[in-house]
C-alpha cells in the first residue's frame, strides 16, 4: 500500500464510521459483523483492517466519538449562569435535556441500549471495549448542576422540599432513564405504537420538571 498522509487516514476512519452508524440504525448491534460495515462503507475486506482491526474497535471508536460530541458541560454552565433563579435554572437544564435526547437518541441511544445487552451475554467483550473507551461525564455534570440548583433554591428558602433530597435525587435520576429507554424501544424499536401514546421527550421533560418542583413546593 502506497504511504498516505494523515488526513487521508482520517478521512477513511470517518467514513467506516459514518457507515456503521448506518448499520447501526437498521440492524441490532448483536447481529452486526465486519461484513456489514464493509458493504456499508465500500472499503474492501482486506482495506478495512489497515484501520480498524476488528468489529469492536469500530464499536470503540463509534462510543468515543458519540462521547467527545456529548461533551455539553460548558452549555450547561452557560444555562445556569445566565438565569436568574434556582428555578429557571432547573426549567433550563430540562428542556436543554429534552433537546439533546431528541436529537441524539436514534444513534446514541440505540447503540448505548444495546451495549447493555452486548454486554450481559459477552462479558469477554465488555472488557475489551470499556478498557478502551473514553468517559464523557456530561450527563452526570448535568444531574449534579441541577441537584445544586435544587440545594441553593432549599438554602435560601425559595424551595420547601416534600420529600428528602435523596429520595427526589433517586426520583430525577430514575425517570429520566425510564424516559430514555421507553422512547429508544418506541423509536428505534417500534415499539408501543398502535392505539398507545406517542412519548415526545420533549414534553416528558417538561412534566418531570413540573413533577420536580411541585416535589420542592417551588415558590
Amino acid at each position: 500500500m502506497p504511504k498516505v498522509n494523515d488526513e487521508y487516514v482520517l478521512k477513511k476512519k470517518k467514513a467506516i464510521l459514518e457507515a456503521a452508524i448506518s448499520v447501526c440504525k437498521v440492524k441490532p448491534l448483536h447481529e452486526i459483523t465486519m461484513r456489514d460495515i464493509i458493504k456499508a462503507s465500500g472499503v474492501s475486506q482486506g482495506g478495512i483492517y489497515l484501520y480498524y482491526s476488528d468489529l469492536d474497535e469500530i464499536l470503540v471508536a463509534l462510543i468515543n466519538q458519540s462521547n467527545a460530541n456529548a461533551d455539553y458541560k460548558q452549555d450547561v454552565d452557560a444555562i445556569i449562569e445566565n438565569s436568574h433563579s434556582p428555578r429557571e435554572s432547573i426549567e433550563k437544564l430540562f428542556a436543554f435535556l429534552g433537546e439533546y435526547i431528541k436529537n441524539n437518541l436514534s444513534t446514541v441511544g440505540k447503540i448505548q441500549f444495546e451495549l447493555t445487552i452486548l454486554f450481559a451475554n459477552n462479558p469477554e467483550r465488555q472488557e475489551k471495549i470499556l478498557s478502551n473507551i473514553r468517559e464523557n461525564e456530561s450527563g452526570q455534570y448535568l444531574v449534579e448542576k441541577l441537584f445544586s440548583e435544587i440545594n441553593e433554591g432549599i438554602s435560601i428558602g425559595r424551595f420547601k422540599p416534600k420529600v428528602s433530597p435523596e429520595d427526589l435525587l433517586t426520583f430525577i435520576m430514575t425517570s429520566i432513564d425510564g424516559i430514555v429507554k421507553d422512547v429508544v424501544l418506541q423509536k428505534c424499536y417500534g415499539m408501543f405504537k398502535e392505539g398507545q401514546v406517542q412519548f415526545d421527550e420533549i414534553r416528558l421533560m417538561n412534566t418531570l420538571c413540573k413533577s420536580v418542583l411541585l416535589l420542592l413546593a417551588s415558590k
